[in-house]
């Protein structure tokens, strides 16, 4: 009876530790974004995006280009009237994005520079979602001068 009883404590402890041990898995999503030039030259500077989902939570890179281009070593970034794709594998988060910003040290953002779109695709277990930042109201005005852009959803 005390073995029986102590191989079930060892099952109920070892059962208890699995699922700590699964609740601490973290999923990791496939992030693509990409971004639409309008008619002028972007820079090819060190750029920074910062992607933030409902509820605050944040994908932030320092530099653009390096850490997520998808495009190949030799590609030529921002071109005018040209698609651009940049990819990261990080961790999933739980609502989809609400506000995205692109920026640099001052003065590399050139005031001429426009942005037409950002669409921003995440693909993980059970996950989908695909969000896209228009720069141009239905009109054709300019929504934005400085090339960040917030739906509204974000607190």
């Amino acid at each position: 009876m005390a073995k029986l009883t102590a191989y079930l404590a060892f099952l109920i402890f070892f059962a208890a530790m699995l699922s700590t041990f699964q609740a601490q898995v973290t999923k990791y999503c496939e992030h693509e974004i990409v971004v639409g030039t309008g008619p002028s030259r972007g820079p090819t500077t060190k750029l920074k995006m910062l992607i933030e989902a409902i509820g605050g939570r944040n994908i932030n890179t320092t530099n653009l280009i390096k850490n997520w281009g998808a495009m190949g070593p030799k590609h030529a970034y921002f071109l005018p009237n040209s698609l651009d794709k940049f990819r990261a594998t990080l961790p999933c988060l739980p609502a989809n994005f609400c506000y995205v910003q692109i920026g640099g040290k001052k003065g590399e953002l050139v005031p001429h520079w426009f942005l037409n779109n950002i669409t921003v695709e995440t693909k993980g277990d059970g996950i989908y979602r695909i969000k896209s930042f228009n720069y141009f109201g239905d009109d054709g005005d300019v929504k934005s001068i400085y090339p960040y852009v917030d739906d509204g959803e974000c607190p």
